[in-house]
């Protein structure tokens, strides 16, 4: 099955190739699932827990129900429900949903809880029938905890020459989300006498912290033609995060990137850079990284190559104050995947990858292995396998 890869709607991503569950009254239900397992051979976990040397299932498994109406010739109401694993238990959550109104064929408001549209599969991330990997490179899709905000986005679209122009200006908030404290933060929190610490546990131990994302402004920008897509965009926000002690500090992060879809020849790219300024820095350090995918298809097969690094990018001129955290640390690796998919029929595709990740320090592993030892700068192999459906 051949499937153009644009950067649209999760609403029409999920009708890729299935007919709506149900449709009543103008309200159409589609959903989307993944079965997936990981293994990998380090001694130490994965960053959030969920990929260890013994088969999980954690990492990947989700299921989504999409449930959209259309109130009258020119608004409708998407709603997205999601299940998980979330901080070591399944949980189902609304991922999001919105309100939308079209004044034009050009012009379109969304309000409401909007999914944040950081990357080029952004909007439908959790559906995995609808790009090539088991997951997206983490070497980047790792650097935005943010996944959905509350707020408004403004979609214009527009021919330009011989591409489909879309520009979507969007302001709100995120509240309630929780991002992996980095295991940096956890050794220093143990040199400080017991009364300054905050309440984290012992380096290796899988931490996560609250956080608030407030003024957030952005704007993306896309083009797409016939066999190729690029994608930039830039965002302003404030974060606050009590765990750490901060308050509105201010942050910025902007990303651009690219998809090829040409005879029988997939490709992806993407780059972002991450810049925060004062005691925030210590959770989410300044960072940036890139990768590339190239795949080919041959027939219902589609093996692929991926490249991909994390690094650092600079340090703040601001962190914490006297009796206050310093600087964060930022995160360094790079990893080459070697995947295949298979196209078991309509609305269903199995998958399959080795990766090999050489991190440069801990990497996206905590670095500490069950005994609570340092293991750091050890290459590890993460095997994966899963089905994604659609329907």
């Amino acid at each position: 099955m051949k499937t153009r890869l644009r950067t649209t709607s999760a609403a029409v991503l999920l009708a890729l190739g299935a007919a709506p569950v149900m449709a009543v009254e103008n309200v159409v239900l589609n959903g989307f699932m993944t079965a997936g397992a990981t293994y990998t051979d380090s001694d130490t976990q994965w960053y959030n827990g969920n990929i260890r040397d013994e088969i999980g299932f954690e990492q990947d498994s989700r299921i989504g129900l999409q449930v959209a109406a259309q109130i009258n010739p020119r608004m409708s109401v998407t709603a997205q429900l999601l299940g998980r694993a979330r901080e070591e238990d399944y949980d189902a959550f609304f991922d999001w949903g919105f309100v939308s109104y079209a004044f034009s064929e050009t012009w379109e408001v969304r309000a409401g809880k909007i999914k944040f549209p950081t990357f080029l599969i952004s909007d439908y991330i959790e559906v995995g029938y609808a790009y090539p990997w088991i997951r997206p490179p983490q070497e980047v899709y790792t650097s935005n905890p943010l996944t959905a905000i509350a707020g408004a986005d403004a979609l214009f679209r527009a021919r330009l020459g011989n591409g489909d122009l879309l520009l979507q200006p969007y302001v709100g908030t995120s509240r309630g989300q929780s991002t992996v404290v980095p295991q940096g933060a956890l050794e220093i929190n143990q040199m400080f006498p017991p009364e300054q610490q905050f309440p984290f546990g012992a380096p290796g131990s899988v931490e996560f912290v609250d956080f608030e994302a407030q003024n957030l402004v952005g704007i993306n920008a896309s083009m797409n033609w016939d066999h190729f897509s690029v994608r930039a965009g830039f965002l302003s926000i404030e974060v606050s995060a009590d765990a750490l002690g901060v308050s509105q500090e201010d942050a910025e992060f902007w990303s651009i990137g690219a998809t090829m879809d040409l005879n029988n020849f997939i490709g992806y790219a993407e780059y972002f850079e991450r810049e925060i300024e004062g005691g925030a820095n210590l959770g989410f350090p300044n960072q940036k990284g890139y990768y590339a995918t190239l795949g080919y298809r041959l027939g219902k097969w589609m093996p692929h190559i991926t490249y991909a690094k994390l690094d650092e990018n600079g340090t703040p001129s601001t962190c914490g104050g006297p009796g206050q955290f310093p600087c964060g640390e930022a995160l360094k690796q790079d990893s080459v995947t070697l995947g295949v998919r298979y196209e078991i029929g309509a609305g269903a595709a199995l998958k399959a990858e080795a990766q090999r990740v050489s991190p440069d320090g801990r990497g996206l592993f905590t670095g500490y292995d069950k005994d609570g030892n340092s293991v750091l700068d050890d290459d590890a192999m993460i095997y994966s396998i899963a089905i994604d459906v659609v329907f």
